[in-house]
């Protein structure tokens, strides 16, 4: 059995700022159902180089399958010599603390 993502749990959208900051906002859930529509969006923002700020601050749920989705994308920037920069909501950074990897970002605040 395979899960289809439902939009209806996570919207995500990509802009560039007037200084080319690729702005990857994410909005909902992030689980299982849902992760790989956050790391479409993870590796798209990084694709093209510089910085990517991952704006998370309007995910409500961020599990393992998240987890794993931002770490592969943080090991893909670092070997892109991009920099990427998590601004979470309240569960984002307590789930990043909790499991040891608030230290392995840039928070931006």
């Amino acid at each position: 059995m395979t899960h289809q993502p439902n939009p209806a749990l996570l919207t995500t959208s990509i802009t560039t700022t007037l200084d080319d900051i690729h702005v990857c906002t994410i909005r909902g859930e992030i689980d299982i159902r849902t992760a790989p529509m956050f790391r479409k969006a993870l590796f798209d923002g990084i694709a093209v180089g510089g910085t990517t700020v991952v704006d998370m601050t309007a995910v409500t749920f961020f599990g393992v399958a998240g987890i794993c989705a931002l770490v592969e994308a943080l090991d893909i920037a670092h070997r892109r010599q991009c920099e990427l920069c998590v601004e979470g909501s309240h569960c984002v950074t307590r789930v990043l603390e909790v499991v040891g990897l608030a230290t392995a970002f840039d928070i931006c605040e």
